[in-house]
C-alpha cells in the first residue's frame, strides 16, 4: 500500500444552521466564522472563495465562541455516548492580516458526550464550557494554559447557554431548563459558587442571555417567546416582554451597544429590535428559518442572521433591511451531477428541492423545489437540456436547467413500497431510487425501490415505457450505462449487480450477474468498458471482469464502515471513493491502492463525483455539507 497523503479541500459549501449561536464576527467586520458538521469555516466576507479551514473535531461542532479581542476562537462538539466530548481552542490572531494560519492551542476534555456552550471572559483570560444534558457541568478554563481551574454542576436541570460580566471575569451568568444564575468566579480559591436568579412563578427554559453595557441589567430570552430582564444586583426580575409573545420561542438575543436596543431573532423566522427599558417591538423583520444566530458588526450599523434553514442574511440595524448572503442546504443531500463536459455547474438534491451552484464562487444559481417528497436522485443527459430527477412519489420529473420549469412528469414510475424514507441513509427506500439518461438522450433507464429496472422511451412530448425489468429483490442504488448504449449495469442493497441488454436480437433480458454477501452501493465501468467497480457494505472495493463476472481484484476501502460512493476518472488513472467514514479517498485504478485522504464531513458521504475537468473532486453528505477538494497533479500522472 502506497503512503496516504492529505486530500487539500478547496472549498466548502453549507452552515450547520441549526447550532445555537454558531454565526460569528472578527472583531475587524472582515471574516465570519461558522461551522460545517466537524469543519470550522472562516470566510472572508466580501470574497467568498476566500476560506480557511479548522478540521480537528471528531464529530459535528456544536457551539462556538470568539474573545472580545478577536484573537481566540472556543469550539465544543458532540461525541458518542460514554466518551468525553474536546473544547478546543484557536489561534486565530493572524486572519485577515496575512501572518499566519489559524493554529489548534488547546484541547480540552472534561465533559461528557456533549459541550452545550462556551463563552470567554470580557478579558479574554478564562473560558466558561457548558456540558450537555449527559454531563451538566460548569468549567472555568484558563485559556493560557489549558488547565481547568474551577467546576460546578450547572443547575438541578440542563444548562443550554452561558455568557460572561461586560466589565468584571468575576462574573458570568448562565440559564437553561428552569434554571436562571449568577456565578461569582473566585479564582484564588479555585470556586465558583451560584446565585439563583427570581423569575417569577412561570416555569420557563432560558435559550440565550445578554448583558447590558454597565452590567446592571441580565437579558434573558426563553424558549416561550418573551424576554426577561433582570436586576445583576438583587438577581430579580424586572420586566417581561413583549406582550404578543414571539411563536417558537427566541432563539437568539443580543445587546447592539451603538444604541442600546436589544435583536431578537425568533424561531418562526421573525427578527426584532426592542427597547431596553420597556421590552416592546420597535421594529420587526422576517427571514426563512428560524434565526439561530445574530453576529453584530464593531459599529452596530448591520449584523449577520443565520438561520435553521442554513442561509445567511446580512441586516441592517436600522429599520431591519434583510439581504439575504447565502445559501444552503439544511438536509441530508442526496445525489450531485455534472452537465457532460461542463465544470461551470453542479446540480444537488436534498429533501424536496434540487439546488444548482457555480463552481467558482459556491454561490447558488437555481432552486427547484417540489413540496412534501423527497428527491432521491438526479442527472443530466449528455446534451444538457434538463436535469432528471428521481422522487420518493414513485414520480420521475425532468426540469428546465436554466428555468427551473417542468419540461415533464412520468407518473407511477415505480411503485411505492410503503417504507419510507431512511432518514441520514445512503440508499433511500422508497419511490425511484436511481436515473441513468442513455448517450443518445433518447432512452431513459430507472430504477426504484421495489426492484425494478425500466427503460423509457423519452421526449418532451411523450414518455413511454418500454421494458420492465424485474429480477432484483430489494432497492436499486446506482445505475451505469455503456457509451454505446447496448448495455447497463444496475446495483442493489439485495447483495446483486445485473447487466442488462438494451439492443440486439433480445434486448431488456439479463445478460450476466454477480452476487455478493454484499449492500452494493455503487457499480461503474471502467473507461475501456472491460471492467466493472463496486463498493458496499462490505467496506471492499472490487474490479470484475464484464465478460465472465469474476472478481480480478478486492481491495479494502475502509477499515471499519462501508463504502457508499465511488466515481472513476476519463482515463481510468484514478478513482475517487466516500463512505460511512466521512472519509473521501482517492485511488491509483491500476495497482489498487489509496494515495489520498480528506475528513471534512461530520455525517456519512452520500455521493462523489470528479468534475468534467478533472481539476476538483466533490463530495456531499448526509450532514448537508458539499465538500469541493483539489485533484493532486500526481494523481493525473499516475501510470
Amino acid at each position: 500500500m502506497a503512503t496516504c497523503q492529505e486530500l487539500e479541500l478547496a472549498a466548502a459549501i453549507g452552515f450547520s444552521g441549526s447550532v445555537p449561536r454558531s454565526l460569528l464576527l472578527t472583531p475587524t467586520d472582515t471574516h465570519m466564522i461558522y461551522p460545517l458538521g466537524s469543519t470550522i469555516v472562516i470566510r472572508n466576507v466580501e470574497d467568498t472563495s476566500d476560506q480557511i479551514f479548522l478540521q480537528a473535531h471528531t464529530q459535528r461542532v456544536t457551539c462556538m465562541a470568539i474573545s472580545p479581542d478577536g484573537n481566540t476562537l472556543a469550539s465544543g462538539q458532540l461525541t458518542h455516548m460514554g466518551y468525553l466530548a474536546d473544547v478546543i481552542i484557536w489561534d486565530i490572531s493572524g486572519v485577515g492580516k496575512g501572518c499566519g494560519k489559524p493554529q489548534l492551542v488547546h484541547k480540552l476534555a472534561l465533559h461528557k458526550v456533549s459541550v452545550a456552550a462556551v463563552a470567554f471572559s470580557c478579558d479574554g483570560k478564562y473560558l466558561a464550557s457548558l456540558g450537555g444534558a449527559d454531563d451538566n457541568n460548569l468549567v472555568i478554563w484558563d485559556v493560557a494554559d489549558g488547565m481547568a481551574i474551577c467546576g460546578s454542576p450547572a443547575a438541578h436541570d440542563n444548562a443550554l447557554c452561558v455568557t460572561w460580566s461586560n466589565t468584571s471575569p468575576a462574573t458570568l451568568v448562565s440559564g437553561g431548563n428552569s434554571n436562571l444564575r449568577v456565578w461569582e468566579f473566585d479564582k484564588t480559591n479555585r470556586k465558583v459558587r451560584p446565585t439563583e436568579c427570581s423569575f417569577g412563578k412561570e416555569r420557563r427554559t432560558f435559550s440565550d442571555l445578554a448583558i447590558s453595557p454597565d452590567d446592571c441589567v441580565l437579558f434573558a430570552a426563553t424558549e416561550s417567546g418573551d424576554v426577561i430582564s433582570i436586576d445583576m444586583a438583587s438577581k430579580r426580575q424586572i420586566k417581561s416582554g413583549p406582550r404578543a409573545r414571539f411563536q417558537k420561542g427566541i432563539h437568539s438575543l443580543c445587546i447592539n451597544a451603538a444604541d442600546g436596543t436589544l435583536l431578537v431573532g425568533a424561531g418562526d423566522g421573525a427578527l426584532a429590535t426592542l427597547d431596553p427599558a420597556t421590552l416592546t417591538i420597535k421594529a420587526k423583520a422576517q427571514v426563512i428559518g428560524g434565526a439561530s444566530s445574530i453576529a453584530l458588526d464593531s459599529h452596530g450599523e448591520f449584523f449577520f442572521c443565520g438561520t435553521s434553514e442554513s442561509n445567511i442574511y446580512l441586516v441592517q440595524s436600522a429599520g431591519l433591511v434583510c439581504e439575504l448572503k447565502g445559501t444552503n442546504h439544511s438536509d441530508s443531500i442526496n445525489d450531485i451531477a455534472f452537465p457532460k463536459g461542463y465544470s461551470e455547474l453542479f446540480a444537488t438534491c436534498s429533501a424536496a428541492e434540487i439546488r444548482v451552484w457555480h463552481s467558482k464562487t459556491s454561490s447558488e444559481v437555481l432552486r427547484i423545489q417540489v413540496p412534501n417528497v423527497t428527491c432521491n436522485c438526479i442527472a443530466f443527459p449528455t446534451n444538457g437540456t434538463q436535469i432528471i430527477s428521481g422522487w420518493s412519489d414513485g414520480k420521475v420529473r425532468a426540469f428546465k436547467p436554466q428555468s427551473g420549469n417542468l419540461d415533464y412528469v412520468i407518473n407511477d414510475a415505480h411503485k411505492l413500497t410503503g417504507v419510507g424514507n431512511s432518514s441520514g441513509g445512503v440508499v433511500p427506500t422508497n419511490g425511484v431510487t436511481a436515473v441513468c439518461p442513455s448517450n443518445d438522450c433518447a432512452r431513459l433507464i430507472t430504477g426504484g425501490a421495489d426492484g425494478m429496472v425500466r427503460v423509457w422511451a423519452v421526449s418532451k412530448n411523450m414518455q413511454v415505457m418500454l421494458a420492465s425489468m424485474n429480477e432484483h429483490k430489494g432497492p436499486i442504488s446506482m445505475l451505469s450505462i455503456k457509451s454505446d448504449d447496448t448495455q447497463c449495469v444496475s446495483a442493489s442493497s439485495d447483495g446483486s449487480c445485473i447487466v442488462w441488454s438494451l439492443a440486439g436480437m433480445h434486448p431488456f433480458v439479463r445478460e450476466s450477474a454477480l452476487f455478493a454477501a454484499n449492500l452494493f452501493t455503487s457499480v461503474s465501468y471502467s473507461p475501456d468498458e472491460s471492467q466493472l467497480l463496486t463498493c458496499g457494505t462490505d467496506r471492499k472495493i472490487t474490479y470484475y471482469d464484464v465478460t465472465n463476472m469474476q472478481a480480478i481484484r478486492q481491495c479494502d476501502g475502509s477499515e471499519h464502515a462501508p463504502v457508499t460512493a465511488l466515481h472513476i476518472n476519463g482515463d481510468g488513472k484514478f478513482f475517487v471513493v466516500g463512505g460511512e467514514d466521512k472519509k473521501v479517498s482517492l485511488w491509483n485504478y491500476d495497482d489498487g491502492s489509496k494515495y489520498y485522504e480528506g475528513e471534512a464531513h461530520s455525517g456519512k458521504v452520500a455521493r462523489v463525483i470528479i468534475s468534467p475537468d478533472e481539476q476538483t473532486i466533490v463530495s456531499v453528505g448526509t450532514e448537508g455539507a458539499i465538500c469541493v477538494w483539489r485533484v493532486p497533479e500526481e494523481a493525473k500522472c499516475f501510470a
